[in-house]
């Protein structure tokens, strides 16, 4: 971009600006912006649009592919459904497998459909679309799936990680809300001490919230239940980074390369 056109960029941006002041009234003594609202409104706005493509996306999902026919969503046939929906894993369609296991977990209210729904959802977040949206649907079929069997403890890990990114797009002003994914995380290993997941993702948060010595033990711990994973070892590693500790991170990181 040249000089001259940069200059009449400025020039318009300027009197659109001044043209926003006045409307807003900044040129009375009285008068105040909230920024914060005007922003708030604006997220909102885009929020409600983005809740409509992604309904609209839902109901137009049978036409996401010529293999299974928009004609199965109205369908209540159980076989041809899972038929269906494995058919649609194999290809990597995760969000119209995740419709159609939705519909059949109503369907045979199955406390194993709802996860399996949740769990396609969750794989369709790995395209960066709508993701806030797939994760309250997958928030949604496992809450079903924990309301029929609350024993199910990959359930609880799968609905901590989609709620904490659901906190992550939309942060609740109830410190409650915030620390649930940490709650069911911490639930779960009451129950099973060694499961991987809770663990890991007990690790990441501890991590976050810079509580080091906390993550390092949860990591050692992981590393002690599978001594051939390379990550556990990276993670300890970059931790001790993090809290100074070159000499036990180089020390973690030769570990780490020594697994084959």
């Amino acid at each position: 971009m040249n000089l001259k056109s940069i200059k009449a960029t400025l020039l318009v941006a300027f009197i659109i600006l001044t043209g926003t002041l006045t409307y807003f009234g900044l040129n009375k003594k009285e008068a105040q912006i909230d920024f914060n609202a005007i922003s708030q409104k604006r997220n909102k706005d885009m929020l409600v649009q983005s809740e409509e493509e992604f309904n609209n996306l839902l109901k137009n999902i049978g036409n996401s592919t010529t293999v299974v026919k928009p004609e199965i969503l109205q369908s209540n046939d159980t076989a041809q459904l899972s038929l269906s929906i494995q058919l649609l894993d194999t290809m990597k369609q995760h969000l119209y497998a995740a419709v159609l296991s939705e519909k059949l977990a109503d369907i045979q209210n199955s406390s194993h459909r709802f996860h399996m729904a949740a769990r396609y959802y969750l794989m369709a977040t790995d395209k960066h679309q709508n993701e806030l949206m797939l994760y309250k649907k997958a928030k949604f079929n496992l809450d079903k799936c924990i309301e029929l069997d609350s024993t199910n403890l990959d359930a609880q890990v799968d609905l901590a990680v989609s709620v904490y990114n659901i906190n992550s797009w939309e942060p609740s002003d109830n410190p409650m809300d915030m620390m649930q994914p940490a709650k069911l995380l911490l639930g779960v290993v009451k129950r099973n001490p060694n499961h991987i997941d809770a663990l890991y993702y007990l690790g990441k948060l501890a991590i976050e919230t810079k509580q080091y010595e906390k993550a390092i033990e949860r990591f050692k711990k992981l590393v002690s239940l599978q001594p051939q994973n390379r990550e556990y070892y990276m993670e300890i590693s970059g931790i001790y980074s993090l809290m100074g500790n070159e000499q036990e991170s180089k020390l973690w990181l030769e570990k780490a390369k020594s697994i084959q």
